[in-house]
């Protein structure tokens, strides 16, 4: 049987390092995708999201190599879909700041035997491979003054 790999995140706006980071994912089983909800996100990062929830979650299902994209749950224990899905792998991107030790201590009480991994690269093949470039670039060009 398959090993099962999730990965979550906000995917607001789809980059090439949420690419890269499935890519990853699928060199260790079936790639199973968590995108954050609006109000998580908001909560969180202190900003609105650009791309509502559903939207998203569609865009990200539609990637090559992911099996399946669900919606985290409200609030905050962001492990209870976790608890759901049974990964055998949780993969964290490189710009998710939590610590692998303290996610995977919170699992083992919960009775997860899921192994916690972290994706140390920071995708940089492109330009414009991070949503917060990909904002500012946008916020550049809307700001320019008309001729």
């Amino acid at each position: 049987m398959k090993k099962r790999v999730v990965v979550a995140g906000t995917f607001d706006i789809l980059h090439p390092g949420h690419v890269y980071l499935i890519t990853e994912a699928m060199k260790l089983g079936e790639v199973i995708v968590v995108v954050a909800r609006d109000n998580n996100v908001l909560s969180i990062k202190n900003r609105p999201v650009v791309i509502p929830e559903e939207q998203r979650r569609f865009m990200v299902e539609a990637l090559k190599g992911v099996s399946r994209a669900v919606l985290g749950y409200e609030g905050s224990d962001p492990l209870r879909i976790i608890e759901e899905l049974h990964p055998d792998f949780l993969l964290l991107g490189p710009n998710q700041k939590v610590s692998l030790e303290e996610v995977q201590k919170e699992l083992q009480k919960r009775g997860l035997i899921t192994e916690v991994l972290r994706l140390n690269v920071l995708y940089d093949e492109f330009p414009l491979s991070s949503s917060s470039l990909i904002l500012q670039k946008a916020s550049s060009i809307i700001r320019e003054p008309e001729s």
